[in-house]
């Protein structure tokens, strides 16, 4: 009877996990990032465009003496540019990549909140219908109030990201 209830007790906790992540607005869309790749949020910075940088690198930007680069993550995810209004932020990410750390920054038109989302509240991607749509960089979809929020998972996004945005090859700048 005991090992009943603690395998009961065990179920309960695999349904009550959450993550905590950081919601912002990108191009009309509320978006979700986990919050352990968040390693600040600043106010918009003059972006320093790099010559013959990938098409995705908007430019690098100086946040407390290092060049992080800035890309545009709605190019990434095929969402449309947002207007840039006194609410608009930079969100510097942080990714562990081979033997370092690696940062990269995005921009969001508005940040919105750090939420503890539960598993069970996210929905799977609809996928009926779109069978070459590649939903391979989204977590899956929770709902906030009227807001539904799109989960994108950032490894899955940038998870190559210290090859493909290794912009140290002649540029000195990392």
């Amino acid at each position: 009877m005991f090992e009943d209830e603690v395998l009961s007790e065990e179920a309960d906790v695999e349904e009550d996990e959450s993550s905590t992540y950081l919601t912002f607005d990108l191009g009309g869309q509320t978006l979700g990032v986990d919050v352990r790749f968040v390693r600040e949020i600043i106010d918009v910075k003059k972006i320093t465009p790099l010559p013959n940088a990938p098409s995705e690198v908007l430019g690098v930007v100086d946040v407390r003496g290092q060049s992080v680069p800035i890309v545009d993550l709605g190019r990434r995810l095929g969402v449309a540019p947002g207007d840039w209004a006194e609410e608009a932020r930079m969100v510097v990410l942080e990714f562990a990549t081979g033997y370092r750390n690696r940062q990269i920054g995005i921009q969001a038109d508005r940040v919105r909140n750090v939420d503890q989302i539960a598993q069970s509240e996210i929905e799977p991607i609809p996928r009926d219908g779109f069978a070459l749509w590649d939903a391979g960089v989204l977590l899956g979809l929770s709902r906030r109030n009227e807001d539904l929020i799109v989960l994108i998972d950032l490894q899955g996004i940038f998870g190559d990201a210290g090859d493909e945005l290794d912009l140290t090859a002649g540029a000195g700048f990392f």
